[in-house]
């Protein structure tokens, strides 16, 4: 490991992780998107980080759900909902980000 990443040796003082599923855990602070793995445009994007060796794959062999991008161009495929991992990531510390539906008039606003 090189030193232009002394961050990643210093996490323990680095700041806040979140579990991404199956014990796997990243820095909250590194994370720049998560994203829901159903669409073309995020196949097209595994793929181009799977080309250039910035996939890593957190799934343990279960279905992908979710994707979360690195400020590293790193692409992390997750078997946890988009979500989920984002209020794993905004639980405890603020309860207004929590993703809530909406209703507007009797009928469900997403």
């Amino acid at each position: 490991m090189s030193n232009k990443h002394k961050d990643i040796e210093n996490a323990e003082n680095a700041g806040q992780t979140v579990n991404i599923g199956h014990n796997n855990f990243l820095l909250t602070r590194r994370i720049v998107a998560i994203l829901e793995s159903g669409s073309l445009p995020m196949k097209r994007l595994r793929e181009r980080a799977s080309e250039k060796n910035l996939l890593v794959d957190a799934t343990a062999g279960r279905k992908m759900r979710s994707l979360i991008v690195t400020d590293s161009h790193h692409v992390i495929l997750s078997a946890l909902g988009a979500q989920t991992l984002q209020e794993r990531l905004h639980g405890s510390r603020h309860e207004t980000f929590k993703a809530r539906p909406e209703w507007e008039e009797g009928e469900f606003v997403s």
